[in-house]
C-alpha cells in the first residue's frame, strides 16, 4: 500500500468482527471479507493488505497468532480475538460514524455486524447513527442559509445537504422497516 493511501480504521475492526465467533487463518478472513453476499459489497482488499493489517492488529493486541500445522503443507498462522479487541470491537460496532463520507464503507460494515448480533445492538446503532445524522442536517443548513444565493458554497452545502438529508430519509425508513 502506498504510504499516501490509508485504509480506514473500519476495515481493521471489521477484521475483528469476523474473529468474534472462532479463530480463522488469514485465506477465511480474506474470503470472508471479500464476500460479494457481505462487506465484499463496500470494500475490495488484497491479501497482502489483509495481512498487512492482521500484522498492526497483532503489534496493538488486538489480536494473537499461532501456528497451526497442516502436514504436508507448511503451518498457517491462525489469528484469534484478545479481549482487549472483543472490547474495542464492541465499542466500534455500536458507536455511529462521525464524518458523512464513512456512512457507505464504516457504517454499512457495523450494520452488517450489528445485524448478526441481535436487533437491540442493530437498533442501537441506528438511534446513534441517526442522532449524529439530525446534526449534520442542522449543520449543513445553518452554512447553507449562510451563503450568498448561487455561490459555490451555496452550491456546495446545498448538495452536503441534500446527501445527508436523504441519508437521514434512509435511515428513518430503514427503523420503521425492523418495526
Amino acid at each position: 500500500m502506498s504510504p499516501m493511501v490509508r485504509r480506514p480504521p473500519g476495515m481493521e475492526l471489521a477484521l475483528l468482527g469476523f474473529l468474534l465467533q472462532e479463530p480463522q487463518h488469514g485465506y477465511q478472513l480474506h474470503q470472508l471479507i471479500s464476500d460479494p453476499a457481505g462487506l465484499g459489497l463496500i470494500w475490495h482488499l488484497k491479501q497482502s493488505q489483509l495481512y498487512a493489517l492482521l500484522s498492526k492488529l497483532e503489534v496493538d493486541e488486538c489480536v494473537v497468532s499461532t501456528l497451526q500445522n497442516q502436514d504436508p503443507h507448511p503451518p498457517r498462522k491462525v489469528f484469534a480475538l484478545t479481549e482487549a479487541g472483543r472490547s474495542i470491537f464492541s465499542d466500534w460496532l455500536i458507536s455511529p460514524v462521525t464524518a458523512p463520507r464513512l456512512v457507505r464503507q464504516e457504517f454499512f460494515a457495523k450494520l452488517y455486524f450489528a445485524k448478526k448480533e441481535n436487533m437491540d445492538v442493530e437498533r442501537k446503532l441506528l438511534e446513534a447513527q441517526q442522532e449524529v445524522c439530525q446534526n449534520w442536517v442542522e449543520e449543513f443548513q445553518l452554512k447553507f442559509d449562510a451563503c450568498e444565493w448561487g455561490t459555490y458554497s451555496w452550491a456546495m452545502y446545498q448538495y452536503r445537504l441534500g446527501q445527508v438529508r436523504a441519508l437521514k430519509d434512509w435511515l428513518d425508513a430503514y427503523e420503521r422497516a425492523l418495526e
